[in-house]
């Protein structure tokens, strides 16, 4: 009981971190403000398309919330082919102009949900591949979603030569985690357990994880990452600060976020 009572306040205490999310979906203000109010310090925000990029912009501040922008393959199959290019490079370009804006490119990937889409695999490797080449030129890190499509998006990234890798909601097997890791590419773990997952986890080291909620796709709001952090504390036996303390290191190291926040317990 002792035990469980000082988890329970480390966890209103330690700092979290939120590696991808997508605040402009999130219409309550008051779920953000909260979040952040009981200790998720750090929230990464992923456009999807180009009006949710340029509401990421709108809501980073570079204190608690930083943008990444980029177009996901949901978007990039929906496209009409005769705006497919424009709106890539018009998107490009925002990225370019935001270089110091931002700390990320993403949300970006493949997605073969079903075989329509898998039937688009090169329109959407082509879309990934300019994204990655883009966050090579600039030095930026991209997320990546690879709903069913794990296998071509390793092939993409090698082919790319990819750098600072975040391979997001991670549906892959240990083995595929091994994978990732060997190629230096961080895995984040999203709010949701699994045993799958947990053979994930209980894989790979600790330094190569992160905690995402994707809220309101997955979480309600950023402060599920604390259900995230929860099953990897279990997973690897180690405390929920512990577990915390590591994974925002993690998040703040990969986006090259310095604020010298990292192991601080925040003043209730």
């Amino acid at each position: 009981m002792i035990e469980q009572q000082k988890d329970m306040l480390f966890r209103s205490l330690t700092e979290l971190a939120d590696a991808h999310c997508h605040l402009d979906l999130i219409p309550d203000d008051a779920l953000i403000k909260n979040s952040i109010g009981k200790g998720v310090l750090s929230i990464i925000t992923d456009g999807v398309d180009t009006g949710s990029n340029m509401r990421s912009l709108e809501l980073a501040d570079n204190r608690n919330i930083f943008a990444a922008l980029g177009i996901d393959p949901e978007h990039i199959v929906k496209l009409p082919k005769s705006e497919l290019e424009r709106t890539i490079e018009f998107n490009i370009g925002l990225i370019r102009q935001n270089r110091n804006k931002i700390v990320g490119i993403g949300e970006i990937g493949l997605d073969y949900k079903d075989d329509k889409w898998k039937g688009m695999a090169d329109l959407q490797k082509s879309a990934l591949t300019k994204f990655i080449k883009a966050a090579i030129e600039l030095d930026l890190p991209i997320s990546v979603h690879s709903r069913k499509s794990l296998s071509d998006v390793f092939d993409v990234l090698d082919e790319t030569r990819a750098r600072r890798v975040h391979l997001h909601y991670f549906e892959g097997d240990a083995e595929d985690a091994k994978l990732a890791v060997e190629r230096g590419y961080m895995i984040s773990v999203p709010p949701i357990e699994s045993s799958k997952r947990k053979r994930v986890i209980a894989a790979i080291p600790i330094k190569n994880l992160m905690a995402e909620s994707d809220a309101p796709v997955v979480g309600k709001s950023p402060l599920d990452v604390e259900t995230s952090v929860r099953n990897v504390a279990t997973v690897k036996g180690i405390t929920f600060e512990e577990a915390a303390t590591q994974l925002t290191r993690n998040t703040k190291d990969f986006f090259r976020i310095d604020r010298q926040k990292q192991d601080r317990l925040i003043r209730i």
